[in-house]
């Protein structure tokens, strides 16, 4: 009995390493070819993996002509799941092609600065420059992300921002990655803080054309801007959060890229077709 229990471990891991060669596989030949990063995609998502500089990222492909992004917060300030978070929005009518962490949010589990939703203005703009840890890259240059009622995406630094009917989703988040196309001079080149980080940035080009951005692996600030100022040319770039980073992909065989965190969510960011 022993050995056919040591047997069958064996086979069990054997299995399991075979399971993650084969998607070390389809993340690398994906990175190669900048191909989807998942299969069984609708196909109204872009969604790409891209080797930069020695790290692998997931970046999806938003056209506000096309698709819409909201920003949402848990109900009654309690964390929840990624798919906690869709079967709330699928109760309210809202069919998400992807879900990610949205921003920052303090320890009552509230969104700790601006946060615009199909509801309304859920928090005002925070303006505290105190840059202490508890805080942390939230009011070191923070800015905020926002889309107007013409579908045009932009990020103004918090400093700057005021308040306006026209813009219909907002969130509030830092710091600012890039501006006019180069990266924040305030971001460190060379840093020892490395996490699995989110980032959205605006195309250069088109205003209408926004790049969420998930990392596979731990990341440094600088390492994020730079891709996204210089591989995926963004005229605008915002740190969204660190840790908790990943995407959900509700429609989709492996509903998690590049993993699913374990983690419980406050603020969400979702992408749903028009």
């Amino acid at each position: 009995m022993k050995k056919s229990a040591l047997g069958f471990a064996v086979l069990c891991l054997l299995v399991a390493a075979a399971i993650v060669a084969k998607r070390e596989e389809r993340f690398a030949s994906a990175a190669a070819g900048g191909s989807n990063c998942v299969s069984g995609l609708p196909d109204s998502l872009s969604l790409n993996c891209v080797s930069f500089s020695g790290h692998l990222y997931a970046v999806a492909e938003i056209d506000l002509r096309r698709q819409k992004i909201i920003f949402t917060t848990s109900n009654d300030g309690k964390k929840e799941t990624f798919p906690e978070v869709f079967s709330d929005l699928a109760r309210e009518g809202i069919k998400p092609l992807l879900i990610t962490n949205a921003g920052i949010y303090g320890t009552d589990n509230r969104p700790l600065g601006l946060l615009i939703s199909p509801k309304g203005k859920l928090h005002d703009a925070n303006i505290g420059t105190d840059a202490s840890p508890a805080h942390g890259n939230f009011s070191w240059d923070s800015a905020v992300f926002q889309i107007s009622d013409e579908g045009v995406a932009s990020i103004v630094p918090v400093k700057d921002w005021h308040s306006s009917p026209h813009i219909v989703a907002a969130t509030q988040s830092g710091p600012e990655l890039a501006s006019m196309g180069k990266i924040n001079a305030s971001i460190p080149v060379h840093s020892e803080s490395s996490f699995l980080r989110t980032a959205i940035g605006i195309d250069q080009k088109d205003r209408r054309l926004v790049y969420l951005v998930v990392s596979r692996e731990p990341v440094t600030l600088f390492e994020l801007a730079d891709l996204m100022a210089s591989n995926l040319h963004c005229s605008e770039a915002l740190h969204l959060d660190g840790d908790l980073s990943a995407f959900y992909l509700p429609s989709a065989p492996e509903k998690f890229v590049f993993a699913d965190p374990g983690e419980r969510i406050v603020t969400a960011l979702s992408v749903t077709s028009k």
